[in-house]
């Protein structure tokens, strides 16, 4: 099952599992965007087996679709939770509707879709009642960010809904081990997704120069939705519990803990470049 499958690393993990032989069954607020999923993955090998648009921030619509499903097929073998909004500001600015949406859709989230989904594939467990046969571990492996590691400008409210997500699969990991399921965090980097491109960051005119310069800097250096799509399929395969898209994350995790002044350098140096870019570019003052 694949959530945030419309567009972006959800699309792209929906269609590397359906080209691997998956039956899957995908899910995205944006009923359009899900359609045209479906149509590329036909000419796959895997098969769609559901694609039904639902709102993750409503528990009752998780509930109803995972109920449906696991009537139809049984216990999921793998949870790809994926969808995710993304929206920044100044603390003084940042409406507190926004903190709340993010909060809605990226944790509860979160927290609806394993509730709905995790209790038929512990009762399952990792063999096949019908066969008998092992099928391996059951996985659940949901998208965090970096943001939900690392002290990034302007990501107060996004980096608590991510971090939120990343403490709970903490816990899951051990708590849903005796069931066989793995658990698998995901906290991608930079990924040049259509969520970079129609990103709200509240309060700041982004067709200044400085905002478009400093956008530009971060998709050259952004890896591709197929390509973290297939960092992480490839991590998830090997077990690897945190998951990280690239190398710089892995870098200021280790600095974070282990060379805390030259991470805190770096987040300051990276903090002035957000105020550089914004000189110029604030809706409102802050």
């Amino acid at each position: 099952m694949v959530t945030g499958a419309a567009s972006g690393i959800g699309k792209e993990v929906a269609l590397q599992l359906a080209a691997k032989g998956w039956r899957v069954a995908i899910t995205d607020i944006n009923a359009e965007g899900l359609n045209a999923t479906v149509k590329e993955i036909r000419t796959s090998p895997g098969e769609v087996i559901d694609a039904t648009p639902v709102d993750i921030s409503d528990h009752e619509a998780v509930d109803t679709w995972a109920r449906a499903l696991e009537e139809r097929f049984g216990a999921a073998h793998t949870i790809h939770h994926v969808g995710g909004i993304s929206m920044w500001g100044a603390v003084d600015l940042f409406p507190l509707e926004k903190w709340q949406k993010l909060i809605d859709v990226n944790l509860m989230g979160t927290v609806h879709v394993i509730r709905a989904f995790t209790p038929s594939m512990m009762k399952a467990g990792p063999v096949d009642k019908d066969t008998k046969r092992a099928i391996g571990p059951r996985r659940l492996a949901c998208v965090s960010s970096s943001a939900g590691i690392i002290g990034l400008p302007w990501h107060a409210a996004y980096s608590a809904s991510k971090a939120g997500v990343l403490g709970m699969l903490e816990v899951l990991r051990f708590d849903l081990a005796p069931y066989g399921i793995t658990v698998h965090a995901v906290a991608p980097g930079a990924v040049d997704s259509q969520l970079v491109h129609s990103i709200d960051i509240h309060g700041i005119d982004q067709s200044q120069k400085r905002v478009r310069l400093a956008k530009e800097a971060f998709q050259r250096h952004a890896i591709s939705p197929a390509k973290c799509a297939e960092i992480i399929l490839r991590d998830v395969d090997k077990g690897k519990y945190l998951i990280a898209t690239s190398a710089d994350i892995k870098v200021g995790r280790w600095a974070q803990v282990n060379a805390p002044f030259a991470y805190k350098a770096v987040l300051t140096g990276i903090n002035k470049a957000f105020q550089w870019a914004a000189k110029d570019a604030w809706i409102e003052s802050p």
